[in-house]
């Protein structure tokens, strides 16, 4: 069921890490990566929601991170602020963990919301 007309487009990726207290640690950090001065550029530029979780029914340690953003036009320039805070900033914040990245996007073709 469709929501609205709009296109919706979205970036959702995994984060595995090799131990429990790695990933804690991780989440214990996100609000030293994830600033509001960097939220507060990427919501002007167009992003939508950022929701972080922690996945409990598989047999690893994972987050899931899903970006929500009002275009494509929002999306990539997003992913240009991403990708200078990531390399400078965000990289360093973020080196001291070990972790794969597993990484999709898409655009919304159906949604349920209440």
């Amino acid at each position: 069921m469709s929501k609205s007309n709009e296109t919706v487009f979205l970036n959702s990726l995994f984060m595995d890490f090799a131990t429990e207290p790695e990933l804690e640690l991780f989440l214990k950090s996100l609000h030293e990566i994830w600033t509001e001065d960097l939220y507060s550029r990427l919501s002007v530029a167009g992003l939508i929601r950022h929701v972080v979780t922690k996945v409990w029914n598989k047999d690893q340690y994972r987050v899931s991170m899903i970006f929500e953003y009002e275009s494509k036009e929002a999306f990539q320039i997003c992913e240009q602020i991403l990708a200078k805070e990531f390399g400078e900033t965000i990289k360093e914040k973020t080196s001291k963990f070990v972790f794969k990245i597993y990484n999709n996007r898409g655009v919304v073709v159906s949604e349920f919301a209440r």
